[in-house]
């Protein structure tokens, strides 16, 4: 429920972030950049297998751990 709160509130920023920026590529990734996190949290709401950030944090830089 917190995730579509934040998701609410982030949409909201970036249709005032719109109004105010003239380049549109920096509009657009920033948008792509909400719905992405958002399609990861609600399949992380829905699935105990889905990774978390802290999970991909640690396959992807664990092998740091052993050095």
């Amino acid at each position: 429920m917190l995730a579509l709160l934040f998701l609410v509130y982030a949409l909201a920023e970036w249709y005032v972030a719109k109004k105010k920026a003239k380049g549109s590529r920096e509009k657009w990734t920033m948008l792509i950049l909400i719905l992405a996190f958002t399609v990861w949290n609600v399949f992380a709401l829905f699935s105990r297998e889905w990774l978390t950030p802290n999970h991909l944090i640690m396959l992807l830089f664990g092998w740091l751990d052993k050095l």
